[in-house]
């Protein structure tokens, strides 16, 4: 079954499945890759319009996608029963690209972080992505895939009011790092750990003023780098896993 699967894939696009690509960094992601070739697998929780706006976007460019809703905090099964039995996935024999970009951030002081709150912020930016490759981890072996972790510059640089979120990061991190080693040599694991890229609306200016200051770039990164940085992890040097490339202007 294997082998047929690879016998098919080699007459269809790649394939790239990106979490939380309905608008920010996953959707810049999403529309770069398949800028280049790729047909795009959208995933959105809240933001239908948004998520709609990126599929007819891609399927301008002549390539095909499709959108799955998923709280991945509460209905991964379900989602990744959707990837897996999805038309794309069934037609290239496997998942080229696993982008796991949906992600949590929130400030909160260590004193006032809830058992509630730390379990959503890991729920989503650590166990939903371990899961996830777990279960599409069949998927990508097919087609000697590749896995792609957003992690963060705080894994290493941790932030003052920012524990829940850093530890959760710190988390993705570390999984990259493990599965580089366990599902080598046939699915690559990287990761990308995006500097002060489109900060939130809500947060301050003071801090962003404290951020920005500490950057040799003098000045704020853009969702295009980190795209074109996850392309290059994809489609370049098939030597490259247990990498975390950080694109942060040089912050330190």
């Amino acid at each position: 079954m294997a082998e047929d699967n690879i016998s098919n894939n080699k007459n269809s696009k790649k394939l790239v499945l990106v979490t939380g690509s309905a608008k920010r960094l996953g959707a810049a992601i999403a529309i770069k890759f398949a800028e280049s070739g790729y047909d795009v697998i959208i995933h959105y929780n809240n933001s239908k319009n948004e998520a709609e706006n990126v599929v007819n976007k891609i399927k301008k460019l002549g390539n095909d996608a499709i959108m799955i809703k998923a709280d991945l905090t509460k209905d991964l099964d379900q989602f990744l029963s959707e990837v897996i039995n999805s038309d794309l996935v069934r037609e290239r024999g496997g998942l080229d690209v696993l982008i796991n970009s949906a992600s949590k951030y929130e400030k909160v002081a260590f004193s006032n972080v809830t058992k509630e709150m730390w379990d959503s912020m890991h729920g989503i930016n650590s166990k939903a992505p371990y899961f996830i490759i777990q279960g599409l981890l069949q998927s990508l072996r097919v087609v000697n895939g590749c896995v792609i972790n957003m992690v963060d510059t705080s894994y290493k640089y941790p932030w003052e009011n920012y524990t829940n979120y850093c530890a959760s990061k710190a988390s993705l991190y570390n999984l990259t790092m493990s599965l580089s080693y366990e599902l080598a040599p046939l699915v690559r694991v990287n990761g990308i750990a995006p500097g002060a890229i489109m900060f939130p609306e809500w947060i301050e200016d003071e801090d962003k003023d404290i951020i920005l200051n500490q950057i040799p770039m003098e000045r704020e990164g853009t969702v295009m780098e980190i795209a074109e940085t996850a392309l290059f992890l994809a489609d370049g040097p098939n030597y490259i896993t247990g990498q975390i490339i950080a694109v942060d202007g040089g912050l330190k």
